[in-house]
This record gives structure tokens, C-alpha cells and sequence, in this order.
């Protein structure tokens, strides 16, 4: 059943979209946090090399998966303007990118070496590095069927399969983690490699469990290449696959300062990562609920309904961020404690966290704020924010806290405050005024057929 649009959006609205989402991203993110925990116990060079090696993974996968976020946009904007058969057709076209993405992703195996020398691993990171490095872009054809998937589900106002598809990936993956890294029951021990596996086998279920309901609706109504459908997710995927791109290279900068500062600041940056993600996710999560709501009102020819679903979705998750943001500075003690990482790495990382969740508050405005202006169509306006914010505030600030200041991990987080702050500020800005509106109109389509 698609969704339809009430009388007015308001939290009611965004909680149906959002907690199986905020649930997927909370799976998530125990997910990557029992990976952490595991390879911890190995020591930190492995913790660190899962890190480094983790932030080249985003690196790789960062475009496709932007791209194909287009697609979720104009589904979103199909079912708003009840056009059900442009939406089946544009999810075929968000399938076909993901398989021609994943082919390609499969011609860098042989140079995942280098490239974890060029992230600036050296010594044993380079070869723990390296293990994680291949199995997950070996497994990159999962990742952007996945996303595709998601786009059909997520643009239709289904956010349930998604996370019913998440959380049995998750318990897949925990379950495999003991046994892959340390070797149990008799099987070979990994290391890292082994968390690496078990994030693939885990993505293979997730995509399979994905497939299943989507068959019925959208197998008899397949259709080949669309130019023109293809060009309108590429119209808008594409400035939000350049804005993550230049999001996450921004941070292989950032990571590579920490691997030069030594493994223990960037371990505690991985530990504070994996905290705070407890708190991004969920927000994020929020974020894109607000920008299906956003979508669907764009098409719907409703925009009174977009701003609605703007300002419901950011009071959520200000009361959320806030709310984990006074956990993270009153206990950081015990949340860095979970990881039971070496004393100097704990004792940065305490630090770090603390300066981590000042910026919670102004973390939610900036995720619902893009999100909104995402799901509008307003995505060249985000990919120009994030070039501008990240290259001449996060990373600058970044190197001036780790090389000229030498507060290492501390010191490369003041970026990243800089960075929160600044798009928090100019995303508001931007929502305030009417042009964000306006502009997904000039890319629309009649209605073609009602929504079944």
C-alpha cells in the first residue's frame, strides 16, 4: 500500500517513518560496534587498521550510494504525485546502477594495497588493513543492491522491510564475529579479515531478505533502461554523490592526520565514532524520514506540507540528540570502558567524547536540514554546502589542531565541530527561505497513473 499524505504532517507522520529506520540505524550501529569490540580485544593496531581501513571502504562506496539516493528522492516524488508505474520504473533504473556500479567496484581488488598505503597506514596496519579492505569491496555489488532496495522501500513510505532486513543482518554478523575473528570451534582465526566476512555473509542476507517482498510488485512490471528516468536520478544522485564523496575523503584526510599522530589517537577516534554513532544514526534516520515526507509533499504539489514535515522531524531529533548528547558528557567513563581498549586509548578518547557531545544539539539541525533540502530536489544547494564547510572549515581546522597545536585526536575534532556547526546554520538558512520549495518543480512529471 503506498502512502498518502494527511491533512497536515506532524510527529505522528515522521515516527511512522522514522523508528524503523532510527531502529535500522541503532542495528547498524551495534553492528559496527560489536565489530570494534571484538577487534579490540586483538589490540589497538588491529582496532586502529579497522578504522582506516573502514573509512576507505565509505570512500569507495560513497558515489554509487549517493547516486542511488536519487532514486529514492523521485520515488518519493512518484508516489507524492500518485504515479505508481514511474516509481516501479525508476526502482528498475536504481537497479540497474547499483549492478553496473558493483562491476566496476570489482576492478579495484587488485589495487587495495596501495590504497591502504595511500590512506597512510604503515607498518602492520598496512596488512590488517588490507585483509578488511578486499573482502568489503569484494562484497561492494551487495552494498549497492542494498541501497537500491532501500530506495524502492524508503521512497514509498515502506520503512519496515528495510528494518526487518537490518536487524537480520545484524544478528547474522554478531553471531559470525566470535568465530571468524578469534577462530572458535575449530575454524581459522581472521582478525580482521574475519570481521570483514562476516559483514559480507550478513550483507547477503540483508539483500536476500530485501528481494523477497519486492518481487510481487515490481518482477511483472520490469522495463529496461529508461534514458530519461535514468537521467533524473542521475540529475539529483548526482551533486548528493559528489557532496559524499568530498564528505568522506574529507575524513580519510582526517584519519590519515590521526594514523600519522600514532595508533592510539586514532583508536580513540574509532571508539568515540562508534559511541557517538548511537546518537548520528538515529538523528540521520530522522533526517531521512523527513526527506520522504518532504518528497512525497513536493510531488503531491503541497509545500506547505514539506515545511510541516521539516519542522516536526527537527523538534525529534533535538529532543534525541540532546537527550544522548547529556549522556555522553556526564558518563564517558563507562560508554569508553565497553571497548576495554588500552589505558592511554581510553584516556584520550574520554576527552574527545566530551568535546563530541556539545555538538549533538546543532548535529540534529544539520542532518534534518539536509535531509528536507535532499528529498526537496534542492541537492546541488547540499553538495555546495558541503564542499564550501568541509574544505575550507573541517579540514583546515583539523590540521591546525593536529599539526600546528599537537592536540592530536582532540585537536583534529575542533574541525569537526566547525563543521556541525557551520551547515547547521546555513541548512536553517536556507529552509527559512522559499526557493528549496520551488525547486524540485522544475523537474517534475505529470502523473501517469494513480497509485494502486
Amino acid at each position: 500500500m503506498e502512502a498518502r499524505l494527511p491533512a497536515r504532517i506532524g510527529h505522528a507522520q515522521v515516527f511512522r517513518l522514522a523508528w524503523p529506520i532510527l531502529v535500522s540505524m541503532l542495528s547498524y550501529t551495534a553492528m559496527t560496534v560489536a565489530d570494534s569490540i571484538f577487534v579490540a580485544q586483538l589490540g589497538t593496531t588491529p582496532l586502529a587498521a579497522l578504522g582506516l581501513a573502514a573509512t576507505g571502504v565509505h570512500l569507495l562506496q560513497a558515489f554509487p550510494i549517493g547516486l542511488i539516493g536519487g532514486a529514492r528522492v523521485q520515488i518519493a516524488q512518484a508516489v507524492g504525485a500518485a504515479d505508481l508505474p514511474r516509481a516501479r520504473a525508476l526502482a528498475w533504473q536504481a537497479l540497474y546502477l547499483a549492478a553496473g556500479f558493483g562491476a566496476l567496484s570489482l576492478l579495484v581488488l587488485p589495487f587495495a594495497g596501495p590504497f591502504t598505503l595511500a590512506l597512510g597506514a604503515r607498518g602492520e596496519l598496512v596488512e590488517h588493513g588490507t585483509a578488511y579492505l578486499w573482502v568489503r569491496i569484494a562484497s561492494a555489488p551487495l552494498v549497492f543492491a542494498m541501497f537500491a532496495l532501500q530506495a524502492w522501500y524508503q521512497g514509498r513510505g515502506d520503512t519496515r522491510t528495510p528494518m526487518v532486513a537490518v536487524l537480520a543482518a545484524n544478528a547474522v554478523n554478531i553471531g559470525l564475529d566470535p568465530f571468524l575473528i578469534f577462530g572458535w570451534s575449530g575454524l581459522p582465526a581472521l582478525g580482521v579479515e574475519g570481521a570483514a566476512l562476516a559483514t559480507a555473509v550478513a550483507l547477503v542476507v540483508q539483500v536476500l531478505v530485501l528481494i523477497a517482498p519486492a518481487v510481487r510488485p515490481l518482477w511483472p512490471h520490469r522495463v529496461g533502461v529508461q534514458r530519461e528516468l535514468a537521467a533524473r536520478i542521475w540529475r539529483t544522485g548526482l551533486p548528493m554523490g559528489t557532496g559524499y564523496v568530498l564528505d568522506v575523503l574529507s575524513f580519510v584526510v582526517f584519519t590519515s592526520l590521526l594514523a600519522h599522530v600514532g595508533d592510539a589517537h586514532l583508536a580513540a577516534h574509532v571508539i568515540v565514532v562508534r559511541i557517538v554513532m548511537v546518537s548520528f544514526l538515529p538523528g540521520h534516520a530522522i533526517g531521512e524520514a523527513a526527506g520522504v515526507l518532504v518528497g512525497q509533499s513536493i510531488g503531491a504539489g503541497r509545500p506547505e506540507a514539506a515545511r510541516q514535515a521539516w519542522w516536526s522531524a527537527s523538534q525529534q531529533a533535538l529532543a534525541l540528540m540532546l537527550s544522548l548528547g547529556a549522556v555522553f558528557l556526564l558518563l564517558p567513563a563507562p560508554l569508553v570502558g565497553i571497548f576495554r581498549a588500552e589505558p592511554e586509548v581510553a584516556a584520550i578518547a574520554i576527552e574527545v567524547l566530551g568535546l563530541a557531545a556539545l555538538v549533538q544539539v546543532f548535529d540534529a539541525i544539520a542532518m534534518v536540514g539536509l535531509g528536507s533540502l535532499n528529498g526537496a530536489g534542492d541537492t546541488r544547494f547540499t553538495m555546495g554546502l558541503g564542499l564550501l564547510v568541509t574544505w575550507f572549515g573541517k579540514v583546515p581546522v583539523s590540521m591546525l589542531g593536529v599539526l600546528a597545536l599537537g592536540w592530536g585526536a582532540y585537536g583534529a575534532w575542533l574541525g569537526i565541530v566547525v563543521d556541525v556547526m557551520l551547515v547547521s546554520a546555513i541548512a536553517l538558512l536556507r529552509i527559512q527561505g522559499s526557493g528549496w520549495l520551488g525547486h524540485a518543480q522544475e523537474d517534475a512529471v505529470p502523473a501517469t497513473a494513480p497509485a494502486a
